[in-house]
């Protein structure tokens, strides 16, 4: 009888050791098991958008063979972006302002990042309902010249005209950084063009072999928020008939447009956005005029225009 039960008792702290041994195991895969919710980095496609919201930092990763050079914030009152100090392949956002307005649209503005490469990135950015905290950007970057033993074979010939339109890309890329760089460091303080709700002022005109850029900024002067429509190049001839001046010109023909910066393209009142026109500058007459003009979306019909040639 003594044998029996010391035998029942032993099968009972087996029973138990087990028992407590698997609750471990169980506890200990539920403390490693990762979990859903980590979503990792998502990829950003094009056009690029990220949402953000106060009290939460937002990275975006680029590719490892390029690097951020510089950053410039359409609204640096809403947002703040930086590259990362010890990795400059990241760029780090936040949101430190909320919208006070109720019921208007969130706050939108976009992020010009310029790479090592010579590739500008423009990510919207909109304060709102947090999406996610991290992402990733990715393209491709032109494969370096290998290098190769002058002694063991000759390397590919470059043409002259791929090196002529190397060159030309990046100086275009170069001036056009330069330029968008002046408006944005060194604001105009008199009025310019008003018309529409919106201010314009001219800074300059470069010309780059048959290609003319021209830099300028708006201000948004009315009490609401505006949405500006991309900016235009006409060519407007003037009316011949002496009695109609004051009515609309005789013709007004569109300039092929080649590319414009718009940071950024809505607009509270009294913000400002920095702005690049390039194009083609059309041959005309004594009475013809190169006018570049932009407009609120509300009134398209009262666009504010200069005269450039």
């Amino acid at each position: 009888m003594r044998n029996l039960a010391r035998f029942a008792v032993l099968v009972l702290l087996v029973g138990a050791g087990c028992c407590a041994c698997l609750a471990q195991s169980h506890t200990i895969a539920a403390i490693t098991q990762p979990s859903s919710a980590d979503k990792g980095v998502v990829p950003l496609g094009y056009p690029y958008s990220i949402s953000t919201e106060p009290h939460f930092a937002i990275f975006v990763e680029f590719p490892k063979a390029d690097s951020i050079r510089r950053i410039a914030l359409g609204d640096s009152n809403y947002f703040l972006a930086e590259a990362d100090k010890t990795d400059p392949h990241y760029a780090i956002i936040k949101q430190i302002q909320a919208p006070t307005t109720k019921g208007k649209p969130p706050v939108e503005t976009n992020m010009l990042v310029y790479m090592a490469s010579g590739r500008v990135v423009d990510i919207t950015l909109k304060a709102g309902k947090l999406a996610d905290t991290a992402y990733s950007i990715d393209y491709v970057l032109p494969i370096a010249p290998h290098k190769v033993d002058p002694e063991k074979a000759d390397p590919p010939p470059i043409s002259k005209q791929e090196l002529e339109n190397e060159l030309r890309d990046q100086e275009r890329s170069e001036l056009t950084e330069k330029m968008i760089g002046e408006v944005e460091k060194t604001p105009k303080s008199q009025p310019g063009v008003t018309a529409g709700g919106l201010d314009l002022r001219f800074y300059s005109v470069k010309r780059l072999g048959l290609l003319a850029l021209v830099s300028f900024d708006v201000e948004n002067t009315s009490s609401g928020i505006i949405d500006l429509e991309d900016p235009q190049i006409n060519l407007v001839t003037a009316n011949d008939n002496q009695k109609d001046r004051k009515k609309a010109p005789a013709k007004v023909d569109p300039v092929e447009v080649i590319r414009s910066i718009v940071s950024p393209k809505q607009l509270a009142p009294g913000a400002r956005a920095s702005c690049l026109v390039e194009f083609n500058p059309p041959v005309h007459d004594s009475d013809q005029q190169v006018v570049l003009s932009i407009s609120n979306r509300a009134m398209a019909d009262k666009p504010a225009r200069y005269r450039l040639e």
